[in-house]
């Protein structure tokens, strides 16, 4: 190295440093201002993927694949929230929270700079009111009902990850906790001039939670840009209803979920409804291993047929920061039917196992 390009790595370095220093000077005097996280990595093994090519019969080609991209278990991200008391019971809010792939360092979700989360609010006796971005009301409800957290195997796979993604332009009103009892509501503005129905989202979940028996209903419908319920899996109504119940060292879940895009051209093999079902449990073994078995099912209505996922995982606390996993599953299609066990789409009629071990690590 020269002495300009020494002179200049030196300058940039000293920069970065004065930079972060009084960042966190700020943050530490700002005590209700908290930098949060997770990074999860893993390897993971996938058979009969779709290699995209055909045979001289026409019949897809499928392989294994092997892979680290991050983010099986659960969603690598980071973000700040922070709070302001106003007095008299009442807060001001904020979240910016943006998640990325381990494994590329690539944001998700597109480019946005806070890709998951962007809302600022008030908390207070009558409740939380947020406005901006945020998750849609079902990943976070679904989160709760699904034995796994929502790993990509899991709920999503049978949904083919409609309940991931996140809502831009949103208002959202979560009620205080009454003896148990609560209420969310949310609606998506689509932002389009003359409709207030193309590309916009709402919802409402009603729940109970109280000497470790948890209950969920959600009903919520996404609209295409044209204002259409027109893709099953992206632009359709939801309805969702599940539980936990924990007992000693055994925590158990069971849910039902019902998708219809009635906008939609549906015919034989090409359903515009879906039913799922499922049912797991997670076992404390021990304080720091936790088990998890768990099954889902989804019928599809147009001649389409079912799908099955059965899965197996493990949780290790090396800390209260830090996690091992390992999750083992198998999903098989009917003959019509083009389930992936990570989420999206296989070839048809292919069933699929995979397998990834990994680690996780909060801050």
């Amino acid at each position: 190295m020269n002495n300009t390009a020494f002179k200049e790595s030196c300058l940039q370095f000293l920069l970065l440093t004065t930079v972060l220093g009084a960042c966190s000077g700020q943050v530490k005097a700002q005590s209700n201002v908290t930098l949060y996280g997770r990074v999860d990595a893993e390897v993971n093994y996938q058979s009969n993927q779709n290699t995209g090519r055909i045979d001289s019969n026409g019949v897809a080609i499928t392989g294994s694949q092997w892979s680290a991209p991050g983010n099986e278990w659960g969603t690598s991200f980071f973000g700040f929230k922070g709070a302001e008391d106003l007095g008299g019971g009442m807060k001001a809010l904020f979240t910016l929270e943006s998640g990325f792939a381990t494994g590329n360092g690539v944001v998700n979700g597109g480019s946005a700079l806070w890709s998951r989360r962007a809302f600022v609010g008030l908390s207070g006796d009558y409740g939380t009111l947020k406005l901006g971005r945020d998750l849609t009301l079902p990943s976070d409800i679904v989160w709760s009902l699904d034995p796994t957290g929502q790993q990509a195997m899991g709920t999503a796979t049978l949904a083919k990850g409609r309940n991931w993604p996140q809502t831009s332009n949103q208002v959202q009103y979560i009620t205080p906790d009454m003896n148990g009892f609560s209420a969310v509501g949310m609606y998506g503005f689509g932002e389009v001039a003359g409709s207030t129905q193309d590309s916009s989202s709402n919802g409402i979940e009603l729940g109970y939670n109280k000497d470790g028996l948890e209950l969920k209903v959600m009903y919520d419908v996404a609209y295409d840009p044209s204002g259409q319920l027109s893709t099953l899996f992206q632009y359709s109504k939801e309805l969702t209803a599940g539980g936990t119940l924990t007992l000693d060292k055994w925590k158990l879940f069971a849910g039902c979920q019902t998708q219809s895009a009635p906008d939609m051209l549906a015919s034989y093999g090409n359903p515009d409804k879906a039913t799922q079902f499922w049912l797991g449990a997670n076992y404390k073994i021990t304080p720091a291993l936790t088990l998890i078995p768990a099954a889902f099912h989804v019928n599809l209505n147009q001649s389409t047929g079912s799908a099955n996922l059965i899965m197996l995982g493990a949780n290790y606390s090396l800390s209260k920061r830090t996690l091992l996993f390992a999750s083992i599953g198998s999903l098989h299609n009917s003959a019509l039917t083009s389930f992936a066990i990570e989420v999206g789409n296989s070839a048809v009629g292919v069933n699929q196992s995979a397998f990834y071990t990994g680690i996780s690590q909060s801050f």
